[in-house]
């Protein structure tokens, strides 16, 4: 439960005319192949990469196209993979292509991934693959593809250390996916189709700093819970409720620090101001600068 305080109008005014919510940056790709990507010490054996256009890749095999839940779980009981090394995306004529490559601890490409989901998370227009525990490494933190389907990709590290990438759509894109493996060396495709029913998910708050998946803008009920990711090497983010009443209530998450990943983060808040509520994540700048995070407006009863 916050510890909260009320505060004076003149704060209020001062701290929400800082709340800024900053869209992503967005890189533009060229005509043929292009480098968009957050990279960590990255070595000559990883690489990102995005290509257009390709052929009908799509219409090749017979697996099916998922819009909802689990649509792939596969890999090796026991698998050599144990880093991210590369991922490219490519785009044709009916999809769009995420191809994941790995490499082993001797830092030779990897024969085998080891079990790994894929899932569709229609209510936020991502696709999330969660990677076997023993895959410790990544060199590539984000990438932006900037398709008509896909528009960014993030490699995400939770609070207990596992590995998942997260494919975000464009936005009001609903989406599908399919995905399967190769082995030797080890490749996770994921093949990713326009929706066949209208999108109806809520746009997520993303900035720089911070992105907050749940909740959603609109009606919320306590508790709440706040799930999203932090940019790598940040140690911390600060949650601030306030109310239309002046009442402000506010939270710090501590955070690792990883620094080649971003990093999830979950917040459970029981209680707070209720009526139109803003939501805050992010950072606080020192005395005089603006603040950076995201807000979501809820109501809260």
């Amino acid at each position: 439960m916050f510890e909260a305080s009320p505060s004076t109008l003149d704060q209020m005014r001062r701290r929400t005319s800082h709340f800024i919510a900053v869209a992503l940056l967005a890189t533009a790709c060229s005509s043929t192949t292009s480098d968009s990507s957050s990279t960590t010490e990255p070595s000559s054996t990883t690489s990102t990469s995005t290509t257009l256009p390709s052929d009908e890749i799509c219409k090749i095999g017979d697996l099916r196209f998922g819009e909802e839940g689990l649509v792939a779980a596969l890999g090796e009981d026991v698998g050599d993979a144990n880093t991210i090394s590369s991922i490219r995306w490519e785009a044709s004529a009916s999809c769009e292509r995420l191809t994941v490559a790995f490499a082993s601890s001797s830092g030779a490409p990897a024969s085998s991934l080891g079990p790994t989901g894929v899932s569709v998370l229609a209510f936020a227009g991502v696709i999330r693959i969660q990677l076997p525990p023993e895959l410790d490494f990544t060199a590539i933190a984000d990438m932006l593809a900037e398709g008509e389907l896909v528009h960014r990709v993030f490699v995400v590290r939770s609070m207990d250390g596992n590995l998942s990438i997260d494919i975000h759509a464009v936005e009001q894109q609903a989406i599908a996916a399919r995905a399967f493996t190769t082995g030797s060396p080890s490749t996770l495709v994921i093949d990713i189709a326009a929706a066949d029913t209208p999108s109806t998910r809520s746009e997520g708050a993303t900035s720089p700093v911070a992105i907050v998946m749940t909740p959603s803008p609109g009606p919320a009920l306590y508790p709440v819970s706040i799930e999203g990711y932090a940019a790598p090497g940040a140690k911390r983010l600060e949650i601030d409720f306030i109310g239309a009443d002046d009442f402000t209530a506010n939270r710090t998450i501590q955070l690792i620090g990883f620094n080649d990943a971003w990093q999830g983060f979950t917040s459970v808040i029981t209680d707070g101001p209720q009526g139109e509520t803003t939501l805050f994540v992010g950072t606080h700048g020192p005395e005089g600068d603006q603040d950076e995070g995201v807000i979501v407006v809820l109501d809260l009863p």
